[in-house]
């Protein structure tokens, strides 16, 4: 699962996302009949006999094997007996591509250990023939050591016209993949502002509690103290559950981050990555704003008066979620995806749905959200030393025409139940990008005017509200990202009108102070705002921390990316 007029105080935020979304099904029509266009040609080509080497969707005359580097996480789904090795898709790639998928390595990628052993196979020397990497700074390194294979001319050369489509509607993603003129990555090909902060909240804890969802960081603290003292689970003890969750790791994105009450004191942060211009037009930072004290203070109190978990220092996000999955958690910060994991698992177990709201607000400020440079996310790499480099892009077309251009089982089969991780290569469609066009789809009652990657996710949604799909996890999860009362039409008709969103001036260039600094400014921003927050240290502390951010690197970072990302 994957931009508004500039604001008076902060002129850096996102420009025309609105527009953008809006044009979603104009761009995503024409796909279908470039994809039908190149399908076309493909099944003429491979009737003949005789594919020739830049078709699309030709299958290899000798067999083509294609290590990878698989990525697991606790929302992968392996099943019906399946493995990495042996699945749906490395069956469909070798019976349409004659590729053969072998598997090099895995690892959790929820977790450290995906990315702890990429770096030690990065070490060695020895890559996987296809890998993807979230950190922007390996990649540059990747790129700039002349790792990774140029895939300028092969994307080119054997993309299909619908792929070259995607390029050019994502064309800030295939930006941050394009280092000196040439492509070393296939991006993620989304609209990051998917990444924005809610507030979910269980509906069976707002019933029991007789309350209504906070609009203002007042009431959002009210609900807290009843869910902490009060008994909103009904198993007749008061004060043995918690008013708001957070995780240990505070400002990186997910559930339990404390993203969206900083976004409400005018704090657009998002993990370690909001760079932006402020009032005055100088380079700023997000976690070093003024409101970011204030905010810091608020968490004080609440957890000072056991609002909330005493024990979030020690919960990463897999144990934060064993404690929304056994009932203990009724409200948290998190990102939109919530429908498909966590919540999924509250909805399973207790038949109880979990729902995002607009993050409360504080009056007097000008909330604002922040989310990461659509030149950055997930890229899938090549290693230069892989013969075939074009065989990646064989799979991704074959991805897209299977998953966006082909039938409701083919969607089913290969993407839905997170199937789609089978594929060494994919593209996050169809998905969030289609959010405006569902939303218009569902005021009409009828879906007849999607793109046809679009037709499931309406059948899920409206399958989840007349029940036919109640038991159902894709249907769930779609119906919590997109239905009107979803988490994406809350940024669409909320946050964009409103002008809170502010996307990071970082893209794929990074200033070497801030390769240097990055990880340990991070450590000194998470142990500052911790202590902070548990009493350790007090609100004034924060002003101690500016000092040493800027001191140890920050500053530094600030000037150089003033001349490297100039402002307009």
């Amino acid at each position: 699962m994957k931009k508004t007029k500039a604001s008076k105080t902060l002129p850096h935020v996102l420009l025309g996302l609105a527009a953008i979304v809006g044009l979603s099904a104009c761009n995503s029509g024409s796909n279908s009949s470039d994809a039908g266009a190149s399908q076309a040609a493909s099944s003429s080509a491979q009737a003949s006999g005789a594919a020739q080497p830049s078709d699309p969707l030709g299958k290899y005359d000798k067999p083509v094997t294609m290590s990878w580097a698989v990525q697991t996480a606790a929302a992968s789904k392996l099943l019906d007996g399946e493995s990495w090795d042996d699945n749906r898709w490395s069956r469909l790639i070798h019976d349409k591509l004659n590729i053969n998928l072998k598997v090099a390595f895995s690892a959790d990628s929820s977790t450290d250990a995906y990315n702890n052993k990429l770096n030690a196979i990065i070490a060695s020397g020895d890559l996987p023939d296809v890998f993807k990497t979230q950190d922007a700074n390996v990649f540059l390194q990747l790129a700039q050591n002349g790792q990774l294979a140029d895939l300028t001319e092969v994307f080119d050369k054997y993309a299909s016209d619908s792929l070259k489509a995607y390029k050019e509607r994502f064309a800030d993603s295939f930006k941050g993949a394009t280092i000196d003129g040439k492509l070393y990555a296939i991006p993620r090909m989304n609209d990051n502002f998917h990444e924005a902060p809610f507030l979910w909240i269980r509906d069976d804890w707002l019933k029991n509690t007789n309350s209504q969802p906070p609009k203002t960081i007042e009431e959002m603290v009210a609900l807290a103290e009843k869910f902490a003292t009060g008994d909103p689970d009904g198993d007749g003890v008061n004060g043995n559950t918690y008013g708001l969750a957070l995780n240990k790791d505070l400002i990186k994105a997910g559930h339990g981050s404390i993203l969206g009450l900083a976004a409400a004191f005018g704090v657009p942060g998002y993990d370690e990555s909001v760079f932006y211009r402020g009032a005055d037009g100088k380079m700023t930072f997000s976690w070093i704003q003024p409101g970011m004290k204030d905010a810091l203070a608020q968490l004080a109190d609440m957890y000072k008066k056991g609002l909330i978990n005493k024990e979030f220092t020690a919960k990463n996000e897999s144990a934060l979620v064993e404690d929304i999955t056994s009932g203990k958690i009724g409200m948290a910060y998190g990102n939109n995806w919530g429908t498909w994991y966590p919540y999924n698992n509250v909805y399973k177990k207790d038949g109880v749905i979990v729902r995002p709201y607009a993050i409360p607000t504080k009056a007097g400020i000008d909330y604002k959200v922040g989310i990461e440079s659509n030149a950055v996310g997930q890229m899938t790499m090549v290693s230069k030393d892989f013969k075939n480099p074009e065989a990646a892009i064989k799979i991704l077309n074959l991805y897209d025409e299977t998953v966006n251009y082909s039938s409701k089982e083919d969607y089913e089969k290969y993407w839905a139940n997170e199937q789609y991780r089978l594929s060494p290569v994919y593209i996050d469609q169809p998905g969030e990008v289609y959010a405006a066009d569902i939303l218009k789809a569902l005021d009409k009652g009828s879906p007849d005017e999607l793109p046809p990657g679009a037709r499931p996710n309406y059948d899920y949604i409206t399958g989840f509200e007349d029940g036919s799909l109640a038991k159902d996890d894709n249907a769930y999860g779609n119906w919590g990202q997109m239905s009107k009362s979803g988490s994406l039409p809350i940024v669409l008709n909320k946050y964009i009108p409103d002008q809170a969103i502010v996307q990071s001036a970082l893209g794929i260039e990074r200033p070497e102070a801030w390769l240097t600094n990055a990880s340990s400014l991070d450590t000194l921003t998470i142990t500052t705002f911790t202590d902070i927050i548990t009493g350790a240290k007090p609100a004034d502390a924060f002003d101690t921390f500016v000092k040493q951010w800027l001191k140890a690197g920050g500053q530094q970072t600030l000037d150089e990316l003033d001349k490297l990302y100039p402002a307009n």
